[in-house]
């Protein structure tokens, strides 16, 4: 994750946290990850491109993968927005 300064961190503080770990968490792990994973994994498994990317098989494992990386990548979002909070949160 990225490390702010105090006055780029008053810019990101005031859009909110909920805009900060839709941006880190879903937008930038948990979608880009969770489809090259899945791709991947369909890959391993020899599927057909671009056939297989239809199927439901394939539907379910995007889904887990997108699931998974965002819920990491916003528990790491949080994490940076609390350790941003305590640095910088009092005095912005």
């Amino acid at each position: 994750m990225r490390s702010y300064r105090e006055d780029e961190w008053r810019t990101v503080r005031s859009r909110g946290e909920p805009a900060f770990l839709f941006r880190h968490g879903f937008l930038g792990r948990g979608l880009p990850l969770g489809v090259l994973t899945a791709v991947a994994i369909e890959a391993y498994l020899g599927g057909s491109f671009p056939d297989t990317l239809r199927e439901p098989a394939f539907l379910g494992r995007l889904l887990l993968a997108v699931a998974v990386f965002t819920v990491s990548g916003s528990l790491a979002a949080h994490a940076n927005w609390s350790l941003h909070e305590r640095r910088f949160g009092q005095r912005g």
